[in-house]
């Protein structure tokens, strides 16, 4: 368990800032989790990471199981307050537009939980994929999109698409760790991004790809949380576009 300071404040300068965050995105990352969320304050996302959160130790980025997924203190649609610090100036663009490290809760629960259409109504999208990355993402001609590393814009935003616009498969790379995906068209545009959203792909692993496409064939609207992954080997200068939520309309 990532245990948060209780007293001092290792971070000079004085008090930190308090946040008030609706959470919007809760993805995997093996048996860790990555969290963000809306600002309702500043209105901007941000990503809480753990306290001790650093580049050399990818995994200390991340949160545990008793913190992060269903039923836990970030979950997705809990208002949350915590108090944060801006991130250590080695923390590399684009995400370092929104990482944040925690410090403590302010309320040891969350003060409510909202709902998918209560979440759509709170929290802003942008008009398009490329809109939601400042403009940043370079779209291959594969269909798959990244922002180049050390962009400064967001790493983190949403967008509104019709339920036929979005196709869920596997991969076949390998048929032994088969990997969700999906494709968003968009404008005429083909875009194949993973889904790390931790909600769809435990429907996926539990009842299969046919009931959560039949999910999503059900409803009109989808709300698309989308994110950046960080650079990996073989990548290191690029941050793969990624969903991040489905939220169904």
């Amino acid at each position: 368990m990532v245990q948060a300071p209780q007293s001092g404040n290792p971070w000079p300068g004085g008090p930190m800032p308090n946040y008030e965050v609706i959470v919007t995105d809760v993805t995997t990352y093996g048996a860790l989790y990555c969290v963000a969320g809306w600002d309702t304050q500043r209105n901007v996302m941000v990503r809480p990471e753990p306290p001790g959160a650093n580049v050399a130790n990818e995994p200390s980025r991340f949160w545990d199981s008793q913190w992060a997924g269903p039923g836990k203190f970030f979950d997705v649609g809990n208002l949350v307050q915590f108090e944060a610090a801006s991130p250590p100036g080695n923390f590399p663009f684009p995400h370092a537009t929104e990482d944040r490290i925690w410090i403590k809760a302010l309320n040891p629960t969350p003060v409510r939980t909202l709902d998918a259409a209560q979440l759509n109504a709170a929290v802003p999208v942008s008009q398009g994929i490329n809109g939601a990355f400042g403009g940043g993402l370079v779209h291959a001609p594969s269909g798959k999109a990244y922002v180049p590393k050390d962009f400064a814009g967001p790493s983190l935003g949403a967008i509104r698409a019709p339920a036929a616009q979005l196709r869920l498969f596997e991969n076949s790379y390998d048929p032994n760790r088969p990997k969700l995906r999906a494709i968003l068209t968009e404008g005429g545009a083909r875009y194949d991004l993973a889904v790390t959203a931790d909600a769809a792909r435990t429907r996926w692993l539990n009842a299969g790809l046919n009931a959560l496409q039949a999910d999503i064939r059900a409803c009109n609207q989808i709300h698309v949380r989308v994110g950046l992954s960080r650079p990996f080997p073989g990548r290191p200068d690029e941050c793969y576009a990624q969903i991040n939520g489905l939220y169904l309309l």
